[in-house]
């Protein structure tokens, strides 16, 4: 049996406005790939999970408003809030050699070119030019900026990251 992984695309921030819609968070472009009778699946923070049939999907600010066929009052809404947005892993669009899923990233160990362990990938800051991995060791954080002037090899298989940091780190 093949098992298709949930993909988490979204987290529900708030509840906006009267008729349910969900304000959601996108974790990078796919929430906006969404058409009308898609199913997605909220993760409740609780453990559970509910199937929605989005009935809209529009940009809001910095995220998104979404409307499912199965939420229609505020009231509703709200008990979502703090859920993740997933699909099965199966309907992703497939990317580029040198392009990566955001949870392909998180959790890879990060070293400079000469092998000294600088941490592990914990976060990903979407900027207006280019994402920032935030990379942690202790409590030590690291900005590391996602160019390919600093990240030099991505190696999946060995969940590994080199960077060559400029000079001012």
């Amino acid at each position: 049996m093949i098992i298709d992984p949930p993909f988490p695309i979204g987290k529900v921030v708030k509840a906006h406005g009267l008729k349910g819609h969900l304000k959601v968070l996108p974790y990078g472009e796919i929430l906006s790939t969404l058409a009308a009778e898609e199913e997605v699946t909220a993760c409740l923070v609780d453990g559970s999970e509910m199937s929605l049939t989005i009935t809209e999907v529009r940009p809001h600010q910095k995220g998104f408003l979404l409307l499912s066929r199965e939420i229609s009052r505020v009231e509703d809404a709200r008990r979502l809030v703090g859920a993740k947005l997933c699909v099965p892993e199966s309907r992703l669009p497939s990317l580029n050699s040198d392009e990566f899923y955001w949870y392909q990233l998180i959790g890879l160990e990060v070293v400079s070119p000469d092998g000294k362990k600088l941490g592990t990938l914990e976060e990903i800051i979407e900027t207006g030019s280019n994402d920032v991995y935030v990379v942690r060791r202790g409590g030590e954080e690291i900005l590391v900026p996602a160019t390919q002037e600093v990240v030099r090899k991505i190696d999946l298989q060995r969940r590994l990251m080199t960077v060559d940091l400029p000079e001012t780190y």
